[in-house]
């Protein structure tokens, strides 16, 4: 079906929605099938994020599963402002879902790690990216944080919805993985050469 903002399509018991990029328009797609999936009266309901990401420090290639989602501040949690307050929210996924995950992708002989994910509202200047059109900060600086990033808090990748996504499913008791293959090592480049 297509409703406007997104696209989604069902198959058997598995629902999939395109949204888009970044965490507007997945807390959109969010709101509206967790209130479609109450008014279903769905029971043992498990949601997935697939999806792309730069790596720190791992191999392209490498499946990223998301143990906790961080801010561009590198904050462990989730931030949203409601009638002009700032709340935080724990960001974690469900640990029991994500070692399942990890099992069976290792079966599969595929390359996979459990560590966290920084999640921002920006492609470029938000992930230290030196190839936008702006940039506010030197090439030691990114290099710094990226190693900060990872080393710190063992994040293992940069993308743009983790921590919305793992927040929003735990405070709706609903369980979620995030999968992300990574494209490239953003501690070498920040391209896909």
């Amino acid at each position: 079906g297509h409703a406007g903002r997104y696209s989604l399509f069902k198959v058997g018991n598995c629902l999939c929605a395109s949204h888009g990029i970044g965490m507007p328009s997945l807390s959109v797609v969010l709101h509206e099938i967790l209130k479609l999936i109450h008014f279903a009266k769905c029971s043992d309901v498990k949601i997935f994020r697939l999806g792309t990401s730069g790596g720190i420090g791992i191999e392209p290639g490498t499946i990223v599963l998301t143990r906790k989602g961080y801010s561009g501040a590198l904050e462990p949690y989730f931030t949203q402002t409601a009638c002009g307050k700032k709340i935080q929210y724990s960001a974690e996924t469900d640990e029991e879902l994500t070692e399942d995950l990890y099992k069976f992708i290792q079966d599969k002989g595929m390359k996979v790690q459990i560590g966290n994910t920084v999640a921002t509202n920006d492609f470029y200047e938000e992930q230290a990216r030196l190839d936008g059109s702006l940039c506010s900060y030197t090439k030691e600086e990114k290099e710094l944080f990226l190693r900060k990033a990872h080393e710190e808090h063992g994040v293992l990748n940069f993308e743009m919805e983790s921590n919305l996504l793992s927040a929003y499913c735990r405070r709706a008791n609903i369980k979620c993985a995030i999968m992300c293959v990574t494209v490239v090592n953003r501690l070498i480049s920040d391209n896909v050469t």
